[in-house]
């Protein structure tokens, strides 16, 4: 039992380390000067959460959309979030939903 708490305690120590020395910080500051210095202002507006306005689109665009809808019979077909499931559908998607259950309860 002390061998198996020795070699768990050896196997915490060595996964946590590389996750460490990751996670120190930079040493000085002429290396954080150096990063920021390399830093590119182009790149602000890709970064995760940036913000950017979305054009608005003008009457005369509106119109053309309204138009055209009205002159397709084919454009109501292509919306989005028209779900119209099937009953062959709803059996494929049971089936399967039955299958996942299986393998997880044998599992």
């Amino acid at each position: 039992m002390k061998s198996r708490t020795a070699l768990v305690g050896l196997a915490l120590t060595l996964l946590a380390a590389p996750g460490w020395a990751v996670c120190r910080p930079l040493a000085d500051t002429g290396e954080r000067g150096a990063l920021r210095a390399l830093e590119d202002p182009a790149l602000t507006s890709l970064r995760a959460g940036a913000v950017t306005l979305r054009p608005s689109i003008a009457e005369t665009e509106r119109s053309a959309l309204r138009s055209a809808e009205a002159a397709s019979t084919e454009l109501a077909a292509l919306r989005g979030g028209d779900v119209n499931l099937t009953d062959r559908d709803l059996t494929l998607i049971a089936i399967g939903v039955a299958v996942v259950l299986l393998i997880v309860i044998i599992a």
